[in-house]
């Protein structure tokens, strides 16, 4: 009888861990981004036109993006002004919520550029 107790709490541990397991949260990918903040920015303001950040942040390499960044985001702005479809992107550039936001967006497009270490491949 002892063992067959035994066997029947052994069981139901099992059966208890493996519930949780199940509530676990998924594992995020190889390539899934540390910055979910800047992630989410690029999302809102650059995606439409850039497409997917690990997309986006190739166009450039990590020194490349600092200095896209550098002086309130110059090159950058002047990189986005030959269109007329841009304007709400310059005035995105020059309103106090990219000010704010700059710098997690500068490191979450760092984290894709073409040099950096994390660059999806298509294995």
């Amino acid at each position: 009888m002892i063992l067959k107790n035994k066997t029947t709490l052994l069981c139901i541990v099992i059966l208890m861990l493996s519930f949780t397991n199940l509530n676990a949260a998924k594992k995020r990918g190889a390539y899934a981004t540390k910055n979910i903040i800047g992630q989410s920015f690029y999302l809102k303001a650059c995606s439409s036109c850039h497409g997917e950040g690990s997309r986006g942040g190739n166009m450039a390499s990590i020194r490349e993006w600092k200095e896209l960044f550098a002086k309130n985001a110059f090159e950058l702005k002047d990189l986005h002004t030959d269109d007329e479809e841009t304007l709400l992107v310059i005035e995105y550039f020059n309103s106090d919520e990219f000010q704010i936001q700059k710098v997690d967006l500068l490191d979450f497009l760092q984290e894709f550029a073409y040099d950096s270490e994390n660059i999806p491949t298509c294995n």
